[in-house]
């Protein structure tokens, strides 16, 4: 999941160790704290190699 932020440069994403709850909640918190409307979209799932 990636967040972003539509009237700054904030953004946040799962791409790293961060749960979509963990994103969520930070979109959350910049909202609250800039009044700034947030934006998401959905990452595709990762893409897993067999041998």
């Amino acid at each position: 999941m990636y967040k972003y932020c539509l009237e700054c440069d904030w953004q946040f994403d799962t791409a790293g160790d961060h749960t979509e709850a963990e994103v969520s909640k930070r979109a959350i918190e910049h909202f609250v704290e800039t009044g700034h409307t947030v934006d998401s979209l959905r990452l595709p799932p990762p893409i897993v190699r067999r041998n």
